[in-house]
């Protein structure tokens, strides 16, 4: 008899926290600031998870009914007498809330502490009940119970991999029968995990370096036109041409974890990599959304009089910069406070790249086959250089500008110093070259297109042609991502 009351009664105080502080979704200031006294690098995702690093996250339980305090202190851990920032299994604090820490087994598998005489504040909590709850989680008994109405999901019911009976839906009529899809990897992709994205396909396709076949296959929700990665949160976030929504993907479990709508379709993305921040422009719209993929949420909307589209971030004076297609103008984002200041640079035909260092802009006119150099302090064009033609893609290192000229397959590189084009190398005569991307702890690229038969390996520090490999997938969008870093 005594069980039974002891179990209505948890019941019963459950139901109450169902209707009270469960559904909010950030924890009392009081507790997040001591959290982050305590760890300085902790995260709070938009459910209130806090995630402190790649392989370390805390479910928070908030308790049946708030309790006014002072001040934050611990009143509990286990392992007993530790500090937070000895990163305990279970906190307990003084007002009632709870702190349960995720473990991830080499199987891939989330669980919570072993301890099953945990005391009864802890018991009594209740998980966020807009929580994502974490794939698989192995709940101990004695802990059920805070679960409150989530339901933990299965693998296979969470992941955006294609099942079996979907995939000879997802094959092209017009792909090759023999080689479709086929990525070759070289010594670079040693310990890489590969996501391409084909040519107008909705489908990522998976690679490591072990077959030349992709591993699987994963269903995005439709046509995407860019995907950018957050090497910090191990997560994609991904802009769509037909859909008024950007989408996070989880790159650890392969799911959606959040879906942000938005007032028109999104144009362009840039990464503030120090804030973990996206910046997402949005041509209809007249704005830029900025998007924190720390706690996954949408943090501000900038309303512009302009119509951006395509946009760069220069982390070293945390400036933006944009051009406007309808006016074919450039223009520099400062701040001030909470204030955005927006200044005309001049003017470029049919920009196909914008990017920007301390001192300049720099922006590719894909009609003119032209770089134009802008002064961001004087806010005046400082410099016009003729490239090879159709220049499409372009990134900064150190102080050299690498732009992929796609026409006859060039590689011009901009020495920022000198003012001037140092080197210049036909990369390829065959297939439309238009993407670069930054192969991790190295200097060397990879470079993708369509109607090409090979993908090629380019290094930075030499600015030579390493490899050309053969290939037979159009690249669209691809992240590559080392599998050391606990994927």
């Amino acid at each position: 008899m005594k069980v039974k009351n002891i179990a209505l009664s948890i019941a019963f105080m459950l139901c109450l926290t169902l209707n009270n502080t469960a559904f909010a979704t950030k924890l009392p200031q009081d507790v997040w600031k001591y959290i982050k006294q305590s760890l300085p690098n902790a995260q709070q995702r938009f459910d209130s998870v806090v995630t402190i690093s790649d392989d370390v996250m805390y479910i928070p339980l908030y308790p049946p009914s708030d309790t006014t305090v002072d001040s934050i202190q611990i009143d509990y851990t286990y392992p007993e007498k530790k500090p937070l920032s000895a990163l305990p299994e279970v906190v307990l604090f003084n007002n009632g809330y709870s702190l349960l820490k995720v473990f991830k087994d080499e199987k891939g598998n989330y669980t919570l502490t072993k301890k099953d005489d945990l005391p009864i504040k802890v018991r009594l909590g209740l998980m966020p009940q807009d929580m994502l709850t974490p794939v698989g989680l192995k709940m101990p008994e004695s802990l059920k119970l805070t679960l409150g109405d989530l339901l933990i999901p299965s693998k296979e019911e969470s992941s955006l991999t294609l099942k079996d009976q979907d995939k000879e839906k997802a094959k092209s009529p017009y792909a090759p029968q023999v080689k479709r899809n086929q990525f070759i990897p070289v010594v670079d992709f040693k310990d890489k995990k590969t996501f391409i994205n084909p040519q107008n396909s909705k489908f990522l396709s998976v690679y490591d370096n072990t077959s030349k076949e992709p591993l699987y296959e994963l269903k995005l929700s439709s046509m995407p036109s860019k995907i950018v990665t957050s090497e910090k949160s191990k997560v994609a976030l991904v802009l769509y041409w037909s859909t008024k929504n950007l989408e996070i993907i989880d790159l650890k479990d392969e799911r959606t974890i959040a879906t942000i709508p938005i007032d028109a379709q999104a144009t362009d993305v840039a990464l503030n990599k120090k804030e973990n921040l996206a910046y997402v422009t949005s041509q209809n719209a007249k704005a830029i959304y900025v998007v924190n993929l720390n706690s996954m949420q949408l943090d501000k909307v900038v309303k512009l009089d302009q119509k951006p589209s395509k946009i760069t971030y220069c982390d070293l004076d945390e400036s933006i910069s944009f051009y406007d297609e309808y006016s074919q103008k450039v223009f520099n984002v400062t701040k001030s406070g909470a204030e955005f200041i927006v200044q005309p640079l001049g003017t470029v035909a049919n920009a196909s790249k914008i990017l920007s260092d301390m001192a300049n802009v720099y922006v590719l006119s894909r009609t003119d086959s032209q770089l134009y150099v802008f002064d961001k302090a004087l806010a005046k064009q400082l410099n016009v250089v003729d490239l090879d033609k159709k220049p499409t893609d372009a990134l900064i290192h150190e102080h050299k500008v690498f732009i992929l000229c796609s026409k006859e397959g060039f590689m011009d590189v901009y020495d920022t110093v000198e003012g001037k084009i140092i080197s210049r190398e036909q990369l390829s005569k065959d297939g439309f070259y238009s993407k670069l991307t930054l192969i991790p702890n190295g200097n060397n690229i990879m470079i993708t297109g369509i109607n090409a038969k090979n993908y090629l390996i380019y290094n930075l520090e030499t600015m030579k042609l390493v490899k050309a490999q053969e290939s037979y997938i159009d690249v669209a969008n691809i992240i590559i991502l080392d599998k050391s870093q606990r994927l």
